[in-house]
């Protein structure tokens, strides 16, 4: 079925317009609180453009849940549950729709492993301390992980609406960076825009020293000049950001009108600004790795590389002042690997070497089935980080691993982190043999392909230094891919028996 066909030929000037909308009225209604009066004519309207068009429902639902609206409007209304069975209710009016037209439903590889991944976590959840935790954790995987993603995949069924979503994912991650830069430029960090554009005000704000003009200086960098985003964490931040550069990179790079490209690009320069400002150490390591993924695949020159570089630093130094001195913070790691006890660190770099290890040495103590999901933090952390063997840094009080791999395999055992990594394995294992199917016939579908894949690799390198919370978020990109290869391997059964009169993918995916 053609995107026209289905009604959702969504382009990005629609899109934008729409994205418009939507972000004043989180704004208005977040800011505001939100009350029947308030809620009401917004609910009509969305009810009125859903009947006019159900497909806009996958749009409306990614962009509020980018914005993680449904928990900040949540907590104006005093129930993040309503909110969030509201937003969710978005992409499921597309989803029975395509039931109602005996459209069927996907399943996929992928999912059928989401639900064997549910299986290891009530299995490992019979040897938790606290079954109530365990449950809750797994409670959080069923609805932001198996039932998202089963919704995603099934509301995004042809190239208008995957270019739909993903421009809805580059417009919302460029407008909440312009939030956070806004707040940067002007140095009103009280201005939050309703939990948009969050800041941990408690803990002190730098000064700046303008002395020596364009290029500022800041000498320390305080928690509070850190952008946070919609989640109140700027490493978190970070991570969603990045996933969704390489999307904005090659719509800049695919799209065929002058104006469209140039959207792509500002897109991608206001989200490379909010990601500068989370100063998020494993986020410009996980940058550079794409960077040079990038450079390998052929996508970037190293002259390119070279002058982006340098236009990178300038425009850091600018916007970001004090970005290039926490990156001066790695420079004793290496010492401090070998000769623990007498280089003296980063306090946090030790602090994240200790929680680390921790959850690795607890991984090695229950490498079956772990501890139990959500059992490590409360139950386990403090016992490990006192190990003076691990020890880097004394922390006496419960912490997270922030290491997804560490912590999910101290919880979940080796079956689970097996099953963890053959989710995300399978995507990638496939997007990259689609990208290679369409490289000569159809280097724009392959390049989609290839956006995921980078995606994808982003979020597993900043996993290193993050925990798995905010879990909509992976399952949303994975959905996304997901959708990307059902998409296109039905695509590549098309161009094997054409049909006469149909669009081309080319047309469906850029016009």
């Amino acid at each position: 079925m053609s995107s026209s066909q289905s009604g959702v030929m969504l382009g990005p000037r629609f899109t934008v317009l729409l994205l418009a909308g939507v972000a004043g009225m989180s704004l208005l209604a977040i800011g505001q609180g939100v009350s029947v009066g308030l809620a009401a004519p917004f609910g009509l309207v969305a009810l009125g453009l859903l009947c006019l068009r159900p497909m806009l429902g996958t749009v409306l639902f990614l962009a509020l849940a980018y914005m993680n609206a449904p928990v900040l409007i949540g907590r104006v209304i005093g129930s993040p549950q309503i909110a969030a069975m509201g937003v969710t209710a978005l992409v499921g009016f597309p989803v029975l729709v395509y039931m109602f037209k005996r459209r069927g439903i996907v399943v996929d590889y992928t999912f059928l492993l989401m639900l064997l991944f549910l299986g290891s976590l009530l299995g490992s959840s019979f040897v938790a301390v606290d079954v109530h935790v365990a449950f809750a954790w797994i409670t959080v995987y069923v609805v932001e992980g198996v039932l998202m993603y089963f919704l995603v995949l099934n509301a995004v069924r042809s190239l208008g609406m995957l270019r739909a979503a993903i421009w809805t994912m580059v417009v919302v991650s460029a407008f909440l960076s312009s939030l956070g830069l806004y707040q940067e430029l002007t140095h009103k960090y009280q201005a939050q825009f309703g939990g948009l554009a969050q800041r941990d005000l408690g803990r002190g704000i730098a000064e700046d020293d303008d002395g020596t003009g364009l290029v500022r200086q800041r000498s320390e960098v305080l928690v509070s000049n850190r952008a946070a985003g919609p989640v109140n964490g700027p490493n978190r931040f970070a991570q969603i950001l990045i996933v969704v550069l390489p999307l904005a990179f090659f719509r800049f790079r695919d799209e065929r009108k002058r104006w469209v490209r140039l959207l792509a690009l500002g897109c991608m320069l206001l989200i490379l600004a909010g990601f500068a400002i989370t100063y998020s150490r494993g986020g410009i390591l996980t940058f550079v790795g794409l960077v040079m993924i990038m450079i390998f695949l052929g996508y970037i020159r190293w002259w390119q590389m070279l002058l982006g570089g340098v236009l990178l630093t300038l425009v850091v130094l600018v916007v970001a002042p004090g970005f290039l001195g926490r990156l001066e913070t790695f420079r004793t790691l290496p010492q401090l690997l070998s000769q623990r006890d007498t280089v003296e660190g980063h306090g946090a770099i030790r602090g994240r070497l200790t929680e680390m290890l921790a959850g690795v040495h607890c991984f090695f103590d229950y490498p079956l089935l772990g501890v139990g999901p959500g059992q490590y933090m409360p139950f386990y952390s403090v016992k490990y980080m006192e190990n003076p063997e691990i020890a880097f840094r004394s922390l006496a009080t419960q912490r997270r691993a922030h290491c997804l791999y560490a912590e999910l395999s101290a919880e979940t055992g080796i079956v689970g982190i097996l099953l963890f990594l053959g989710i995300v394995g399978t995507l990638l294992a496939r997007l990259w043999s689609l990208r290679r199917r369409f490289r000569r016939k159809q280097p724009g579908l392959a390049n989609t392909a290839t956006a995921f894949w980078l995606g994808i690799m982003g979020y597993l390198g900043s996993a290193v230094f993050l925990h798995l919370a905010f879990q909509r978020y992976l399952w949303i990109l994975l959905a996304l891919a997901g959708a990307t290869v059902q998409i296109l391997e039905k695509e590549w059964k098309r161009l094997a028996e054409p049909v006469s009169g149909a669009p081309s993918a080319r047309d469906l995916l850029h016009d």
